[in-house]
């Protein structure tokens, strides 16, 4: 494995926390931050603590949100001043988001996507899987950086 810093190739990984993102380092650069774990080719050798790590999903607004949202109201004969109602917000807002003039805020999203009972958000695919590294990605921490001595 290499060091995700310097890019030194490592045996002795060092997982620690250095400016609140965890990274798996070797020896001489894990001075640089708090370290979490130790381990050796798979093994644990030392805990100190493990990190917490949570993953939240992304989602993103669908193209052409504002025809769905249209189609889906038209599919329900209801008039923009109706859904407006329905869902406690004003009809000009609902025409600009139709038109596509503004972004709805996720909230407004929610209620949208139960009431018409549509997807308007779609999760946004990350390029990498956990537990794994991209093998391709050669660019390292030090060479963007320079690291004081």
């Amino acid at each position: 494995m290499e060091c995700e810093i310097c890019g030194k190739e490592i045996k002795k990984i060092f997982i620690t926390e250095i400016e609140g993102v965890i990274l798996r380092v070797c020896e001489e650069c894990a001075k640089s931050g708090r370290i979490l774990n130790i381990t050796e080719e798979g093994k644990t050798i030392k805990e100190k603590q493990k990190p917490k790590i949570e993953f939240e999903e992304e989602y993103e607004l669908v193209e052409n949100y504002g025809k769905l949202i249209a189609e889906a109201r038209k599919k329900m004969n209801l008039s923009m001043e109706e859904l407006a109602k329905k869902i406690g917000e004003k009809e000009s807002l609902i025409r600009k988001i139709e038109m596509e003039e503004i972004r709805p805020s996720d909230k407004i999203i929610e209620k949208l996507e139960k009431f018409l009972k549509i997807k308007l958000r779609e999760k946004i695919e990350s390029t990498f899987k956990k537990g794994k590294r991209d093998e391709e990605m050669k660019l390292r921490i030090a060479d963007v950086v320079k690291i004081k001595d």
